[in-house]
């Protein structure tokens, strides 16, 4: 496995072009992305990895699921050693909080009653005991911590789900006392309840069964996922963009331009051309999530690939890259500059939406790595004989009939761990081969841009 890696990192080095880009995760890193259902279903951290392949292909580093469905601090310190310290992590990325505050304490309505009242206020105070230790175990480990404020419950959006009131206000609580550790400790910290509540607010002024959360109030939807990964990276990384600059010779397009090298440069009265070697890919996105672009500042703050023509005559122009025409665009955008990250059919955004896939797959695979951990510490920690498939089949299944048929989800789940438990370490190398390929699918590629004034009839 490490003479692959090394292969990959090899031809990372072979692209000549300037960087000009930093990384807030740096080559080789290890980050484990530690929390409960939200972090298990991994959205927002794939959408991140995504981010991170596409923009610093040259810079491979690996993200480490370690989410797990209903958990709590308890649960993370129980699973410490054999779940996330396993990886030998460089980062702890850490949202915990959504469970903790016990949700079933709190009903459609607001309550008076002391002893709910008390029962509240000492979940809460459980939480921020246990999460102040979970962090200094975590710092003494040798490792960054980042913390994640908790993404939000929904308790104002007009929606079938039973409403359990009051749960946002104690996540608003866990939220601030995050802050208090970030500064206690001098840690990073990323905001995620503030920007849903604000979003969800707006919504909601429109239309008051709007949300950016799912219609169960609790598990953000594919949208507010990228809104996460959004302010992830507004958080910690630095704004990012390639910006190719076509002058008048190769010498000065090199030097105006940003995060790619330069070659070949054609300057004519009506025809442009250059080779270019880019840094970085656009970042793809899917249909469903359209409504965070229109939410957040995604695509001008970490989705610039810019091509610029300094000096051309009045026209109008065709722009190829490659073989494929990009559009036709007026001197006056070509001046401007025009973001290719927008054009979904030119040849960067094809090799990132194939970058793209092969992550897909690997969250797949990443999934059912997790259903193996959600039934192993949920339902067999003490099972004597894991071994014997055929005995965990009947035990879970007997568990299921007994205790837990008021949800499909544990029985979905019991049975996937069935099917994929023999198979465990085909899917860590799966996972592992896959996050390679997407490294080597995300590597620069050599592009001819060629600007042609459109001639009149």
């Amino acid at each position: 496995m490490l003479s692959r890696l090394l292969f990959v990192f090899f031809l990372c080095c072979q692209a000549p072009f300037v960087l000009g880009q930093t990384p807030f995760f740096n080559k080789g890193d290890k980050v484990c992305f530690v929390g409960n259902s939200i972090t298990n279903n991994g959205e927002f951290h794939h959408n991140i990895l995504l981010y991170y392949v596409t923009h610093f292909p040259q810079q491979p580093l690996h993200f480490f699921n370690c989410g797990i469905s209903g958990d709590v601090i308890n649960g993370i310190f129980n699973r410490l050693e054999d779940d996330i310290l396993i990886h030998q992590p460089t980062h702890a990325v850490l949202m915990i909080g959504m469970n903790d505050v016990n949700r079933q304490l709190y009903g459609a309505n607001p309550t008076t009653n002391a002893d709910t009242l008390q029962m509240r206020r000492a979940a809460i105070d459980k939480y921020k005991i246990g999460l102040d230790s979970l962090v200094r175990v975590l710092m003494s480990k040798n490792m960054q911590v980042i913390l994640q404020k908790p993404s939000i419950y929904d308790q104002t959006a007009l929606l079938k789900t039973p409403n359990n009131w009051g749960v946002n206000d104690a996540l608003k609580e866990c939220a601030d006392f995050i802050q208090i550790l970030s500064t206690k400790y001098t840690i990073q910290t990323v905001d995620y309840w503030t920007i849903l509540s604000q979003i969800n607010t707006d919504l909601q002024a429109k239309n008051p069964s709007a949300t950016i959360i799912n219609t169960d109030r609790v598990h953000p939807a594919s949208a507010g996922h990228l809104v996460m990964a959004y302010q992830f990276l507004k958080s910690i990384q630095r704004q990012t963009a390639v910006e190719i600059i076509c002058d008048k010779n190769t010498l000065l397009s090199q030097k105006k331009s940003t995060s790619c090298s330069i070659s070949n440069v054609v300057n004519k009265r009506y025809f442009k051309s250059l080779s270019v070697y880019e840094s970085a890919l656009p970042f793809p996105t899917v249909e469903e999530q359209k409504e965070a672009l229109n939410l957040v500042a995604l695509e001008e703050e970490f989705n610039r690939l810019i091509f610029k023509v300094t000096v051309i005559k009045k026209g109008i122009y065709t722009l190829k890259i490659d073989s494929t025409i990009v559009g036709r665009f007026s001197n006056a955008d070509l001046k401007k500059g025009i973001n290719l990250s927008q054009y979904r059919h030119i040849p960067q955004y094809q090799q990132a939406l194939a970058v793209k896939t092969t992550l897909l797959e690997r969250r797949k695979a990443e999934a059912d790595l997790r259903t193996i951990k959600f039934v192993e510490y949920g339902f067999l920690k003490n099972f004597q004989n894991k071994s014997d498939l055929q005995a965990v089949s009947k035990y879970l299944n007997d568990l299921y009939i007994s205790k837990l048929s008021h949800n499909v989800y544990f029985k979905n789940q019991f049975d996937r761990y069935v099917a994929v438990k023999p198979n465990e370490e085909q899917l860590r190398i799966k996972v592992e081969t896959l996050l390679q390929q997407a490294y080597a699918l995300a590597q620069p590629k050599k592009r001819l841009f060629v600007v042609e004034k459109i001639m009149p009839k």
